[in-house]
């Protein structure tokens, strides 16, 4: 589940913005002031639905900082529909803006689509993503939600081959010619199937329902990208 952090001070908002966030899939945060909001920046918080007007402090400068010290994206909240504040929250780094009152499924699916851009952008390392895992090809690093995943050499080679090769299917054949262990010997079709259990362990949230690294009956498998 995707982590939302919701920063209002509007106790009945912020508690009316969480079940509805909660009942749509999401892992909801909540923070009434800037002070709260930073406690939860190493939560592996993937959204921040942002107010402008917060107790402690200006809902700009979280923004800014958010925008230069962090990849979490942010759509602020507030009742000021100018566009002047429109133009200065979207200069600082926040990535929508929405105007209270707002209908519900029309911020979710604001959201999702914003996620969705996120996950998909192609920074110039080359970095490769699927779902909320990233592989950074020039460090050989793996992490899901920014946090870092540690595999074994073999489990690297057949995550990267797989998001190389994003929503195709690959064979078991085709992925059996690519990979070897460590000491350079073969790797078999019963390993392959531990393999790739392996892998699921590690990078999915529920391994024995897969999302992202998905079995294709009498081919082999694919990478997907998903929601939640």
């Amino acid at each position: 589940m995707d982590k939302i952090l919701v920063v209002e001070d509007n106790a009945e908002l912020s508690d009316t913005l969480c079940r509805s966030l909660q009942a749509e899939g999401f892992t909801p945060y909540a923070a009434s002031s800037l002070a709260q909001a930073r406690k939860y920046l190493d939560s592996g918080i993937d959204l921040c639905l942002l107010d402008i007007n917060l107790p402690d402090g200006n809902g700009f400068a979280f923004c800014r900082s958010l925008s230069e010290n962090t990849a979490i994206p942010v759509i602020l909240l507030t009742v000021c529909d100018g566009a002047r504040d429109m133009v200065q929250g979207l200069s600082i780094g926040a990535d929508d803006y929405v105007t209270k009152p707002f209908r519900m499924d029309v911020l979710v699916s604001r959201m999702r689509a914003l996620l969705r851009r996120v996950r998909n952008r192609r920074p110039e390392d080359g970095s490769l993503y699927c779902g909320d895992v990233c592989i950074n090809k020039k460090t050989s690093k793996v992490y899901k939600k920014d946090c870092p995943v540690e595999l074994t050499p073999n489990e690297y080679q057949l995550l990267l081959l797989l998001l190389e090769h994003k929503n195709q299917t690959i064979t078991r054949e085709q992925i059996l010619e690519k990979l070897w262990d460590v000491d350079g010997n073969y790797v078999n079709d019963n390993t392959l199937t531990t393999l790739v259990k392996r892998l699921r362990q590690k990078v999915e949230e529920h391994p024995q329902m897969p999302k992202m690294l998905l079995t294709v009956r009498g081919f082999g498998y694919k990478a997907v990208d998903y929601e939640g």
